[in-house]
């Protein structure tokens, strides 16, 4: 407990109030206590005196230790509860604070998963996005066109392909890294193992059990062949082989092919007799209307030009809405395209204005893609199209000038 802080005044007042005491003994009988006090007084130790005088403090001391206790007691307990209130009042501040810091902790939390949980779905659509932009607009179709290949890398190698009924002959397309001193015609003959067409639904008719030799300064290509070669025997191989070798290289910038049997001039080609070379006229290679020739478990026609050629794109597509005379090869323009005006622009374009009862949808997108391919062999730059009912086909916007296919019927045979 702690001492006491009354004044003397305080103290003077709490003695007033203290029960007065009266002696009644006789004043006779007092002097004569005293008297013999005094005398004894001379003889009593000297530490009498200062007992008494404790004994007087200590019994003061107990009078007056209920009320210094109660007042003691007060202040003690008004600063025990101030130190509660304060105790309390700091320990709600602490839980506030840790409150707050739980609260900001969390909404820091929060905060952070937020944010994190943006950057996944940042991140996640970056991915989409970039896998888009990686993925191939023309995937599916049935050419090949300029925006899937870089040809300064690459080369384009397309090769005449029989189909399984040898009734037509069909252009595949492939593609191969350029190496660096290999030239087109070695690229083209060590492809030729890796030709899958059976898989493709034709003939399988690669490789050809040949050797090839290339002239660059002449121009010309040399074909050896084995003695027993499979291009003698009957009408059809024969003819196949005149028309494929004919369709392989007219393009590729090659005069003429020299032929061999064995390191001897000539070979023997059955209905066409021997022969000792092949002339190549890229002109008969143009010019054509392209029909399908619908092949069981392929998911679109192969694209097959006519061996016909056509003085305009007028008589090209009035065959394509008809199909070949013997039938085996099918229209590629529905009947109501016949109402379509054509005309050429000043820049090459081939412009298409279709009649307005004429309705596109996306089972138009293989026709589209036969007038692509048909449009390349009159040297049109693009293919516009004028009161179409649709804005978009496939990856082609019909609002604007549409590419021309590098080549038909592409494969992958990596």
């Amino acid at each position: 407990m702690k001492k006491s802080q009354l004044s003397d005044k305080q103290l003077e007042e709490i003695l007033g109030q203290m029960p007065k005491v009266k002696d009644h003994r006789d004043s006779r009988d007092i002097y004569q206590n005293i008297a013999h006090r005094v005398e004894k007084r001379k003889k009593m130790p000297t530490w009498v005196i200062p007992g008494a005088a404790l004994a007087a403090v200590l019994f003061l001391a107990f009078i007056l230790s209920p009320g210094l206790m109660g007042v003691n007691h007060s202040a003690d307990k008004s600063i025990e509860s101030n130190y509660a209130s304060d105790a309390k009042s700091s320990m709600e501040m602490d839980t506030a604070v840790k409150d707050d810091t739980a609260n900001e902790s969390a909404s820091q939390e929060e905060s952070t998963l937020m944010m994190d949980a943006a950057d996944g779905e940042v991140e996640e659509k970056s991915k989409k996005f970039a896998a888009m932009d990686n993925a191939n607009p023309y995937d599916g179709l049935i050419s090949l066109y300029a925006e899937e290949v870089d040809t300064e890398t690459s080369e384009i190698l397309t090769y005449a392909v029989p189909d399984e009924q040898v009734m037509a002959i069909v252009p595949v397309t492939v593609t191969a890294l350029k190496e660096e001193g290999k030239s087109w015609i070695d690229s083209y003959t060590e492809t030729m193992p890796k030709l899958m067409e059976k898989e493709w639904g034709l003939t399988d008719y690669y490789p050809m059990g040949a050797t090839w030799n290339f002239d660059e300064a002449t121009k010309t290509l040399t074909m050896d062949v084995k003695q027993n070669h499979p291009y003698r025997d009957g009408s059809t191989p024969n003819k196949m082989f005149v028309e494929t070798m004919t369709q392989n290289f007219s393009i590729a910038g090659i005069s003429k092919i020299i032929l061999t049997t064995e390191g001897k001039p000539g070979i023997d080609v059955g209905n066409f007799g021997p022969m000792d070379e092949l002339p190549l006229n890229a002109e008969a290679k143009t010019r054509r209307a392209y029909l399908f020739l619908t092949v069981e478990g392929m998911p679109n026609p192969y694209l097959v030009p006519t061996t016909e050629q056509h003085k305009t794109i007028g008589e090209a597509f009035a065959q394509m809405w008809k199909g070949d005379e013997t039938g085996y090869l099918s229209a590629s323009l529905p009947e109501d395209f016949s109402q379509a005006q054509t005309k050429k622009t000043e820049d090459d374009i081939l412009e298409i204005t279709l009649d307005k009862n004429t309705t596109l949808d996306e089972s138009f997108l293989p026709n589209l893609e036969a007038i692509l391919m048909t449009a390349s062999e009159f040297d049109y730059s693009g293919v516009r199209f004028t009161n179409a009912n649709i804005d978009q086909l496939g990856p082609f916007n019909l609002n604007e000038v549409l590419p021309l296919p590098l080549a038909p019927n592409k494969k992958n045979i990596n």
